[in-house]
């Protein structure tokens, strides 16, 4: 995309005035430790991108690019810090000037301006990966594959597929946990309709039998098919607006009975039995600190795990063994499996449970309908309040979290109020002194109440089939999304782990020549393993060198950045990135750089002198293609030694 001419830095983290020539070629900066190489870094990525990631991102605390990126002292005085770099661009043949402050990094001044320039500095703006650190490089190699996935997605900017499809999955999950509920009302619709309907099963046959047998009574002509429009009671004469609806006195002894029944299962001895099962469970697991938070605390630690590297802590940056740290957390993970574990079973227990109470809601609600259309209407103020009781112990029950009020909860369950019992004794007092209907009133109350809930069992199945609906297409929407979007990544990392391959076996042709790599996709996930020697295939930190893993590192960064930006990688910024790797593997990733990248401009920093010098004897740089820091001072910023020649 572009090649950097030169870069002028003022005022910026610790340089005070410096300016390189790059002339568009590769070039080196050498120096020691704290000398001032990775301000460079920064500022080259600050005017090109208007970040720094050294100053962003997870783990930087209070730490920020407005505040951080000035010059200390000149920390209140963003306006003075500045970086401008002077840029071709080969597919223009155009040389633009860039400029940003600190002051207001978001904008960049580009001159000349124009829209072809302006569309080509977007392009290196949204690739920031041009610049590549170590600690970015061995992430590559030593990360958790869960991480690894993001990192090399993040790199092929393919990071959104990722979360596009734990997105989707997401909602497939949520759209099947809906299903429950919806059922367990369809079921309870169901059971009011074949006790309004009297009959054990709910087929168009049996249920047009039944309704015609009391249409007849009524003389009313017999229903031939059953649809979604269709009337029970289609044709019956509307009673006039001035008449008390009355108490289908039939149904509603046989509502009765239900209740009586439904609450006779919560007050039963299995129930009771099941109840001090769950309690018992529940109370171990109260003794556990982890239960209140275990979904919370199982998904940050698996989190963590994976960020574990450089042998610390990623929370509190402690030293630790790094066997010993994941040993740690791994423990603490595996501890939450379990107690996640122990409350789903708790859970699966608690279901019928749950059930039950719903069945005897809906039967109570029903009675208090029963009872406000009595004269004078039955006093039901504890069935009504038992019926919000048993609302709320679904929903606790359901949630489970907090135990303590889940065992609460539990413990009352099989306990029904006697003054419900009472209140259900006298309506059905009330009910059984209504003077028994005519053939042909019994016949309007059956077809009225079985339409009404006909209604509600129609209302109840569209809805479940709609969540049903709703849930298949979501799964397979994310089923066919994620084998989409593995396959297509599968076919990207082929290619890479092909690439890597050659260029890692190029560089370590001594003894690796034959050289082979895995890069193994799964849901969510980037396996990598690396030939050992022919011995088989193995995670890199395994049996290979801090040097091996190095140079594995820079082949597959190189690998996917050529896979990335093709022709258009034509500039990166390598910052030690080689520290570990041995002299005569030096020269060989030099000669790799030179031969497989000749159009790709690399600035380089190292804080071997030797490593330079490689550089120059294998001609990855010129004479003249480099600078030395020599120290550092607060005042001064680095001090350069610029060899030349005699």
């Amino acid at each position: 995309m572009i090649r950097v001419d030169s870069i002028t830095i003022k005022e910026f983290r610790g340089i005070r005035d410096l300016t390189l020539d790059f002339k568009e070629k590769n070039f080196a900066i050498c120096g020691p430790n704290g000398t001032g190489k990775s301000g460079v870094v920064d500022a080259l990525e600050f005017a090109l991108t208007g970040n720094v990631s050294r100053l962003s991102g997870e783990g930087r605390g209070d730490i920020s690019l407005k505040q951080h990126g000035p010059h200390v002292d000149r920390r209140n005085d963003p306006d003075k810090a500045r970086v401008t770099v002077k840029v071709t661009i080969p597919s223009l043949s155009k040389t633009v000037t860039v400029e940003r402050r600190l002051k207001t990094p978001a904008v960049a001044h580009v001159t000349p301006s124009d829209a072809a320039t302006l569309e080509v500095l977007k392009q290196v703006k949204s690739h920031p990966e041009f610049v590549l650190s170590r600690r970015e490089l061995i992430r590559y190699v030593l990360a958790t594959p869960g991480k690894r996935a993001e990192e090399v997605q993040a790199l092929l900017h393919l990071d959104e597929v990722e979360q596009v499809r734990v997105g989707l999955q997401k909602i497939a999950n949520s759209c099947e946990k809906k299903l429950v509920p919806l059922g367990t009302a369809s079921m309870q619709a169901r059971d009011t309709l074949l006790r309004a309907l009297e009959v054990s099963e709910v087929t168009t046959a049996i249920v047009l039998a039944a309704a015609n047998a009391q249409r007849a009574i009524l003389d009313l002509p017999a229903l031939t098919d059953l649809t979604e429009s269709t009337s029970l009671k289609d044709g019956m004469a509307t009673p006039p607006p001035a008449k008390p609806q009355r108490i289908p006195k039939a149904q509603a002894l046989a509502d009765i009975r239900a209740a009586r029944e439904a609450l006779a299962e919560i007050a039963s001895v299995p129930s009771a039995t099941l109840v001090a099962e769950v309690v018992a469970d529940l109370n171990a697991l109260t003794g556990d600190p982890a239960i209140a938070a275990s979904v919370k605390q199982e998904a940050f630690y698996t989190t963590g795990i994976e960020l574990i590297e450089d042998g610390a802590c990623p929370f509190c940056d402690t030293r630790w063994d790094l066997d010993e740290l994941r040993k740690h957390v791994q423990t603490k993970i595996d501890h939450l499996e379990d107690v996640s574990r122990k409350r789903i079973a708790a859970k699966t227990k608690i279901a019928p449970l749950i059930v039950a109470l719903g069945k005897a809601q809906v039967a109570i609600n029903t009675l208090v309908r029963y009872a406000a259309l009595a004269t004078p209407p039955v006093g039901c103020d504890s069935a009504r309040d038992y019926s919000v009781n048993c609302g709320t112990a679904i929903e606790r029950l359901t949630s489970l979290l907090p135990l303590a009020e889940s065992i609460s909860v539990l413990t009352n369950v099989p306990s029904v109020p006697p003054a419900v019992l009472d209140a259900i004794y006298e309506l059905e007092n009330v009910v059984a002194m209504l003077p028994d209907p005519t053939k042909q009133d019994a016949a309007r109350e059956w077809l009225t109440v079985a339409q009404e809930r006909l209604e509600v069992w129609r209302e109840a199945m569209w809805k479940l089939n709609a969540a049903k609906q709703q849930a298949q297409t979501a799964r397979q929407v994310s089923d066919i999304y994620a084998t989409t979007s593995d396959a297509v990544l599968a076919g990207i990392y082929a290619a890479v782990e092909k690439d890597f391959a050659a260029l890692y076996g190029f560089v370590n042709r001594d003894d690796e020549d034959k050289f082979q790599a895995k890069l193994i996709p799964s849901m969510g996930k980037l396996g990598f393993d690396v030939d050992f020697y022919g011995r088989g295939f193995f995670p890199p930190g395994a049996y290979h060198s801090e040097g091996h893993q190095d140079g594995m590192g820079l082949c597959l960064y190189l690998a996917l950045m050529r896979y990335l930006q093709g022709d258009g990688f034509t500039f990166a910024v390598l910052d030690d990135v080689l520290m570990s790797v041995d002299a005569g593997h030096r020269r060989e990733v030099c000669t790799l750089l030179k031969r497989e990248f000749p159009k790709t401009q690399f600035i380089m920093t190292t804080h071997d002198p030797i490593w330079l010098r490689h550089m120059r004897t294998e001609g990855l740089t010129g004479g003249r293609s480099a600078v030395q820091f020599r120290n550092w001072s607060v005042d001064e910023g680095p001090t350069r030694w610029d060899e030349r020649d005699v």
